[in-house]
């Protein structure tokens, strides 16, 4: 489970998951634990993808993790911005991770929860199936990750990611930075379905960044939005990461910032209007804290 730390994929997971490989390397793998999580990021982005208002969470999680490699958490991430704050999204996580000498995997399931309110570009999706391998080559690790997304009315998303890192530990092994980086293909049910049901739809009269530059009425809807890639396997983002641990007795601190190079632009056909959509790079941080029993 410890590769999951760098995927910005799943970086709404990192509270479930940014403790582990600190705790592997202090030892602690053989012995069953519990941890409590509080983290923080600014801006939730997805695949390069992002609503046109920041979307950022404050999210607590409680994670058990057996010595057999069984783990389950849960978790909820609450929006912070001061007009629109409630609890966004839920998170259910059962998992199995797994290590034979130089080669780490994980395989798990997670079910989402997400406020009918919510505009975070994944926010039609119900569920997701990933696996993902590491392996330390001691100079550098490789990992790759498989991931099916299962959306609310149109299908499924297959998503491929690969990344490289360094890590650089200190002699008591408390303390950790990973400069990473990585590369994302997918395809694009998942915003199709946003553009449809959030960014074109009758809740823009709600507050939020729905039909932002597009020309869209408050609480108009949209009779059409169609993406020409939905289905295509492309290229969607380049992110460039410096994960950051430290460990004093039973808490560890993290500290990811990342920049994400959105790549191959979505082509929008709302009603039969072709547009380019324009991706910004976008530079986020996650801080977090957890505490292992």
């Amino acid at each position: 489970m410890q590769n999951l730390k760098l995927n910005s994929i799943l970086v709404i997971l990192i509270a479930l998951l940014s403790n582990i490989t600190i705790g592997q390397n202090t030892g602690e793998k053989e012995a069953s634990y519990v941890s409590v999580n509080v983290n923080f990021i600014n801006d939730a982005v997805f695949m390069g993808r992002k609503d046109s208002l920041a979307t950022p969470y404050l999210y607590p999680s409680l994670l058990y993790h057996n010595k057999s490699g069984l783990y389950a958490s849960g978790s909820f991430s609450y929006l912070t911005k001061s007009s629109e704050s409630r609890i966004d999204l839920f998170l259910i996580t059962a998992g199995y991770d797994f290590s034979i000498k130089k080669l780490k995997g994980d395989i798990s399931v997670t079910k989402y929860f997400f406020n009918d309110d919510s505009y975070n570009v994944i926010s039609e999706v119900n569920a997701d199936l990933t696996a993902n391998l590491i392996y330390d080559l001691d100079l550098i690790n490789l990992g790759i990750t498989a991931n099916t997304y299962f959306n609310k009315n149109n299908g499924s998303d297959f998503f491929l990611s690969s990344e490289v890192s360094h890590d650089f530990v200190s002699e008591n092994r408390k303390f950790q930075i990973s400069p990473t980086f990585g590369i994302y293909f997918g395809t694009q049910n998942f915003y199709e379905e946003y553009y449809s049901n959030n960014r074109f739809s009758t809740k823009g009269d709600q507050g939020q960044g729905q039909g932002e530059g597009q020309g869209e009425g408050e609480g108009q809807t949209t009779t059409e939005v169609v993406i020409q890639e939905s289905e295509n396997f492309n290229m969607m983002a380049l992110e460039f990461s410096l994960p950051i641990w430290y460990v004093y007795d039973s808490f560890t601190f993290m500290l990811l910032p990342a920049l994400v190079l959105p790549q191959n632009a979505t082509t929008l056909i709302i009603d039969d209007v072709v547009t380019k959509e324009n991706l910004d790079t976008t530079f986020y941080v996650v801080i977090g804290l957890s505490y292992r029993f």
